[in-house]
């Protein structure tokens, strides 16, 4: 029996419970997979109506097991459809090939071009991407599940929004017709997805501002909020080749600190272009400082391996495989030996996060109940897109508050981060594996929290509202959330009915 609660229940226990605290052992070696985060590998090709798979056929249950990759770069070459529609055959290859990536338990980083050489910078005009756009947002739209984020493309060779006949010279970031581009990616690309541009400047320019994102604005769906950028010359000269670039600078710190202060809040990434041995061997050993820095949750592995190697020879890759992205650890816990439904129960939890990046696309934390008749799911209000990286320690105050229905039984606990898509919430190669000795259920993609709760089911329905609390506990309102002050300790209230 499977049962989900969040913001339903009755209310807050009045006895006092007896709580017991768990901590937790670190691991920091493992390199093990995590969603949406890593390493990735480029799949492209030139589609045809005959050919229109870039990865049905190309990858497999072992694809990239021994780098524990996710992640997997997938460039569609509009090449042969410049001025005309995408055929039929093609849009349905995109489907097929989104159902490979969900068959295997991958999702990607997915971006349109219609040229990969500098001697062909002929791509589309403004009217056939738009129109192209068009074709492709019910296809975006019903396998966004298995998209971690869009890059811009369809501008200039490889979609990187430089060499380009229609759009400019190149070193306009924004003109009118880039600005249509962005238009239409931006009402086109669903809205729960980030939409990453070669150039910040681009971002800065559309909105005639250089302010970055503000943590009252991330995560709310604005246009501001979903634009991020990607950088593709991570580590060579001049401002990695013009991604630190301001108009009159072709490396500016304000720039960087740009970057540095948005990518808390929206996805980078990108691939290093150093193809000079000597430039190489000045800067492979900067990329964990600046992955940190600038917040990358994801790099491909293959191009330009004059960086690439050296990381491999020197153990760099290992240790960037392990902190890219989100990495999460459990630090303590303290939660009840015992617990009456209907009633809250205070739980406060630790977690550290000592990856480079935090998570970016909406994801549900869950305190799981589970024994062997029953499970309970309650979903925390805690978002964990707020836990910050470089090892900042987030604590969780929370009353979980347990269902009238639930039965009596002796359960253990568990922190459970599902894909908050239905299509593969339940398949838990999607969910999110802290960085701990032994919590761990590969099995249902749940952390154990070593903690078991004796839960007593008397039949009682609880105190109906918050207002008929137990004298030592006491609500606030703040922002608009609804806290419960309990001694020294605030929490955030799962499952409270309040009235008003």
């Amino acid at each position: 029996m499977k049962q989900f609660f969040s913001l339903i229940g009755a209310c807050l226990m009045a006895t006092t419970m007896l709580a017991g605290v768990v901590n937790y052992t670190a691991d920091d070696v493992t390199i093990f997979k995590n969603p949406e985060r890593g390493f990735t590998e480029e799949l492209s090709r030139k589609v045809t109506a005959a050919k229109p798979n870039v990865v049905k056929g190309q990858i497999s249950a072992n694809y990239g097991a021994s780098e524990k990759r996710t992640l997997i770069m997938v460039l569609y070459n509009l090449y042969n459809f410049k001025a005309q529609d995408i055929p039929e055959e093609v849009l349905s290859g995109f489907d097929e090939d989104m159902a490979e990536l969900r068959k295997y338990g991958f999702k990607c980083v997915l971006r349109f071009a219609y040229t990969e050489t500098e001697s062909d910078k002929v791509d589309a005009t403004p009217e056939w991407v738009e129109r192209h756009l068009e074709q492709l947002q019910p296809h975006l739209e019903a396998n966004k599940d298995v998209i971690y984020v869009v890059e811009a493309g369809f501008v200039g060779v490889w979609g990187e929004w430089y060499y380009t006949s229609n759009y400019g010279n190149e070193q306009q970031h924004l003109n009118n017709k880039r600005r249509r581009v962005v238009d239409a990616l931006l009402s086109r690309v669903p809205v729960e997805r980030f939409v990453l541009f070669r150039y910040p400047m681009i971002k800065t320019d559309y909105f005639g501002d250089a302010d970055p994102l503000s943590a009252e604005e991330a995560f709310t769906g604005t246009n501001r909020a979903r634009m991020g950028c990607h950088n593709d010359a991570f580590l060579n000269n001049w401002g990695n080749d013009g991604t630190y670039a301001s108009d009159d600078k072709s490396d500016d710190p304000a720039v960087r600190q740009y970057i540095a202060d948005e990518t808390l809040y929206v996805p980078n990434g990108g691939e290093t272009n150093v193809e000079s041995d000597s430039r190489a061997q000045q800067v492979y050993t900067q990329a964990e400082s600046e992955m940190r820095t600038y917040h990358w949750s994801f790099c491909g592995r293959s191009y330009a391996t004059q960086v690439t190697s050296r990381w491999r020879s020197d153990g760099i890759f290992d240790e960037l495989n392990r902190v890219m992205g989100y990495r999460f650890q459990l630090v303590t816990a303290t939660i009840p030996d015992e617990a009456e439904t209907g009633f809250g129960m205070p739980v406060t939890m630790q977690i550290k996060n000592v990856g480079c990046a935090p998570l970016y696309n909406e994801r549900n934390a869950y305190f799981v109940f589970k024994n062997e008749q029953s499970e309970v799911r309650i979903q925390l209000l805690d978002d964990p897109r707020r836990w910050l990286p470089n090892h900042e320690v987030t604590t969780i105050n929370a009353f979980v508050v347990l269902p009238t229905d639930m039965p009596s039984g002796t359960y253990q606990t568990y922190l459970y981060m599902p894909d908050s898509s239905p299509s593969i919430a339940d398949d838990p190669r999607y969910a999110v594996r802290f960085a701990n000795e032994d919590v761990w259920d590969e099995a249902t993609g749940m952390n154990d929290l070593k903690a078991s709760v004796v839960v007593v089911n008397n039949g009682r329905q609880g105190l109906t509202t918050i207002d008929q609390r137990p004298t030592t506990i006491t609500k606030i309102l703040r922002d608009g959330q609804l806290l419960i002050q309990r001694g020294e300790k605030t929490y955030t209230a799962q499952g409270i009915i309040v009235e008003k």
